[in-house]
């Protein structure tokens, strides 16, 4: 398929790595329509759709999605993405997916090390009226603590496109319990500037991929 083929089938491309490091550098694409996610590359190397699969079963780990039924390289969030929910960190999620090889560990917290004190920062998850709430708390020592978590709530709002509840408080969009997201969003949003830079840094990475149709085709 060319690229116009590939996003009339799978939808709008959220997010494009360029170098697979695990797979002979080829470049793999996240791509979402409707409530379907498909992980694509042009690549035709043997293997190409085992490492696909690969990438979605990581993605379904680390980011709390659940696979498609007799697809190899799809997946979907039990909300569905409505209103754009869990939509937002997809691209740190196929950054994890594809960039490293690490195991997921169900039982560990949802905490950081707080770039700006410290503090270990943490997530803790709780039901309210059978929606969940998570509150950001911290341990350690920190000049203003609560300046702190404010900045963490904003950058959860930010790049995770959660809802703020109040300054220590956020929750996704559909309000359903998903830790394995908010793993991957956390450190991304205990730094805002810094997030700022290496985005804007990838984006300008990106432009000059898609520029060459955004896929190594070999």
């Amino acid at each position: 398929m060319n690229p116009q083929e590939v996003i009339k089938k799978y939808g709008t491309c959220l997010e494009l790595i360029s170098m697979d490091p695990f797979f002979h550098e080829i470049t793999v694409g996240l791509f979402l329509k409707g409530s379907i996610l498909t992980v694509h590359s042009y690549s035709n190397k043997d293997g190409v759709k085992e490492r696909l699969t690969q990438i979605r079963d990581r993605i379904v780990l680390f980011g709390g999605a659940k696979p498609i039924e007799n697809s190899y390289n799809q997946a979907t969030y039990d909300c569905e993405m409505k209103n754009g929910c869990c939509t937002s960190p997809l691209r740190f999620l196929l950054k994890r997916a594809v960039m490293k090889n690490d195991d997921y560990d169900s039982e560990s917290k949802i905490t950081v090390k707080d770039l700006r004190s410290e503090m270990q920062l943490y997530l803790t998850p709780k039901n309210v009226d059978g929606k969940t709430i998570y509150t950001v708390s911290g341990e350690g020592e920190a000049k203003k603590p609560e300046i702190r978590y404010r900045a963490v709530v904003n950058g959860f709002v930010r790049y995770g496109g959660c809802v703020k509840i109040n300054h220590t408080e956020i929750s996704l969009q559909c309000f359903r319990r998903n830790d394995a997201i908010m793993k991957i969003i956390l450190p991304i949003a205990r730094n805002i500037s810094a997030t700022e830079d290496i985005l804007a840094a990838e984006d300008m990475a990106g432009q000059m991929t898609t520029q060459t149709l955004g896929f190594s085709s070999t």
